[in-house]
């Protein structure tokens, strides 16, 4: 009976491609932090580049998954839900803090497509109230680049600082500030 294959830890190769030098560690160190063989790193990546696009990809992903349960129901009230968004954000960034820095954290181009991907999924939530509010489609793309900014901007301020980010509070005192103007 074969044995199954092993999984790439996507959040294990986040924090690999996250620490300190890591845009210098060859494919053999990751390795050696994933804990495989190198050999088995190739086959399951094909490339440093490769690795790097994928694991951009998963935790894209996995911050679009908490984005969209975050969210809230449709019929609460605009500052509830960018509240609720906002909590989901913080929440990502808390639970992976590797993930967060490899989307935001500026290090690796590959991620500016990714974090793109994100800022329109939530362009077009917004774009949902804007057609409630008659605000333009292009005030939605705005307000989206602008929220995700500000959100990686303070998540990374406090991961940075290792203040904790009090996703419990942080997000409806910046829901409600942004609701104003929305």
């Amino acid at each position: 009976m074969p044995r199954p294959r092993k999984q790439l830890d996507f959040r294990a190769a986040a924090e690999a491609l996250t620490e300190p030098g890591a845009e210098r560690a060859t494919m053999e160190a990751i390795a050696r932090r994933l804990a495989i063989a190198k050999p088995t790193l190739y086959r399951m990546a094909g490339s440093r580049e490769e690795l790097i696009g994928v694991c951009v990809d998963a935790e894209a992903e996995r911050l679009l998954e908490q984005l969209h349960r975050g969210f809230g129901e449709p019929a609460a009230a605009p500052a509830e839900r960018l509240a609720a968004g906002l909590h989901a954000f913080f929440r990502f960034a808390e639970d992976s803090p590797a993930g967060f820095l490899l989307l935001f954290g500026g290090r690796y181009p590959e991620a500016r497509q990714a974090v793109r991907r994100v800022e329109n999924r939530l362009r077009d939530a917004l774009q949902r109230e804007t057609r409630r509010s008659r605000r333009s489609a292009r005030h939605a793309e705005l307000l989206a680049a602008g929220l995700l900014g500000l959100a990686a901007a303070v998540a990374r301020r406090a991961i940075e600082d290792g203040v904790a980010l009090d996703a419990a509070r942080l997000p409806s005192a910046l829901g409600r500030a942004l609701a104003e103007g929305f």
